[in-house]
């Protein structure tokens, strides 16, 4: 079997180890092409280092508490090279009136808390009495919100939820399409409240997802490489952009850099307004749907720190913004607290992360110029007395897909296309979810799908 994969990232790289995997598993043989247009692996995925620091260019981390990666790192006899979050990482905070306020994490905690007001929190108690939506109606994140908890608690709690994770709009959003799970608690239990009460085993809490955030030794990008020299049976072609894929005589035929390669099976991982332009000489209608997903534009600059620069003592996660707060910045993260070897001893690390679908107008300013922007948000509600030792940014024009209502209609036609198609598989973030999770539990659908 001979297959293509289009996309160096995290998934492009998974789906070939798994490929692999279930080859051997099966006694098959299986050669692999993956193309990546660029002259390194990881997609968004980078590690900058300097002097101790270690910055990323993307994704923090992941969850452990889904099994996706954590088991392909362990396939991959890596999983000893993962590194969990300081406890410090389970506090976060919430920007209002100028001020941080932690986010409850228990019942007590949320009565106690001066991050909602009384008519607020009691607003978010009502949600008990809320009747359950019957209707198939494609809510976005703000009318669920709205609906059930609230005005107050969506503009303090769903809404920067909603930044910290797409960096997006909830009044666009989808719910079912970008948080799948809040969206079955209330079909299967009726409600939020009464999923809490009836639902036996769960791990999250009111203060965000379960499980422990995890990264990797030395960087993400360290992850990636790790697991790529792990490829025995595939051919990585770096500086190798797609031009046109077409299918003839039942095979997929790939033309890149001036080459043509055939394969019996293709695998997309690159972004959908990039596969879009390929993709049209084998499907418009595939190429069609993939290009009406819209991409939030995203800045993350790291500043590394001496200990005393900075008064804060960044006991926690870090914090977010919500839009009413009208700053520059979506939120900040104590990186050196949430992982104390991305910084070295007797120093602080801090990632700004500026943009998201509500913010393109960083487009229209310079990297430095939205260095110093970014510097200036977080100077005073972070003490800092002095200039950073080091930054580095990275400014993503395209960064985060953006689940939009209607996302599940592309979903369900690009499923029907692909199949009438045959052979021709979507992974990566286009479609299922955007975490690093969901793109290594895709990439193990794919390849199992390949040798069902």
């Amino acid at each position: 079997m001979k297959v293509g994969v289009i996309g160096g990232g995290i998934s492009g790289i998974s789906v070939s180890f798994w490929l692999e995997f279930f080859a051997k598993e099966n006694n098959k043989s299986i050669e692999i092409y993956l193309f990546e247009k660029s002259s390194k692996l990881g997609g968004t995925i980078d590690t900058f280092k300097q002097n101790g620091f270690a910055i990323e260019s993307g994704p923090n981390g992941f969850l452990d508490s889904k099994p996706s990666t954590v088991m392909l790192f362990e396939k991959a006899g890596l999983k000893q090279n993962l590194l969990p979050s300081n406890e410090k990482a389970k506090k976060r905070f919430i920007m209002r009136n100028g001020k941080l306020h932690k986010l409850p994490e228990k019942p007590g905690d949320f009565l106690s808390s001066q991050l909602l007001t009384f008519k607020g929190k009691l607003r978010v108690i009502g949600e008990l009495f809320v009747p359950q939506k019957k209707n198939i109606y494609d809510e976005t994140i703000a009318e669920f919100a709205k609906r059930r908890l609230g005005k107050e608690a969506l503009d303090y709690l769903i809404s920067p939820m909603v930044s910290g994770v797409f960096a997006g709009d909830p009044e666009k959003l989808s719910l079912k399409s970008c948080f799948p799970v809040i969206y079955e608690l209330e079909k299967e239990y009726g409600g939020l409240f009464k999923a809490l009460f009836k639902k036996k085993g769960k791990k999250s809490g009111p203060a965000g997802p379960g499980g422990n955030l995890t990264s990797y030794k030395g960087g993400l990008i360290n992850g990636v490489n790790d697991l790529a020299t792990k490829l025995k049976n595939t051919k990585i072609l770096f500086n190798n952009s797609v031009d046109k894929i077409i299918k003839e005589n039942n095979m997929f035929v790939v033309f890149a850099n001036g080459n043509k390669y055939v394969f019996d099976n293709i695998i997309i991982t690159s972004p959908a307004y990039i596969s879009a332009n390929f993709l049209e000489y084998l499907n418009k209608d595939l190429a069609s749907e993939l290009s009406k997903i819209h991409y939030a534009p995203a800045f993350v600059i790291g500043f590394g720190f001496r200990f005393d620069d900075v008064l804060d003592p960044l006991d926690g996660f870090g914090y977010l913004i919500p839009l009413s707060e009208k700053k520059k910045i979506l939120g900040a993260l104590f990186t050196s607290s949430i992982f104390p070897e991305r910084a070295p001893a007797n120093h602080k690390l801090i990632r700004v992360i500026m943009g998201g679908d509500k913010n393109s107008w960083i487009l229209n300013h310079t990297p430095d110029e939205l260095k110093e922007i970014a510097f200036e948000e977080i100077k005073d509600i972070l003490g800092i007395k002095n200039r950073p030792l080091i930054y580095k940014y990275f400014l993503w024009e395209k960064a985060i897909p953006q689940y939009y209502k209607g996302h599940s209609e592309i979903v369900s036609k690009v499923s029907m296309i692909c199949k009438d198609i045959q052979g021709i598989y979507i992974g990566g973030n286009l479609l299922y979810g955007i975490g690093i999770n969901d793109c290594t539990k895709r990439s193990y659908e794919i390849a199992k799908e390949i040798f069902s």
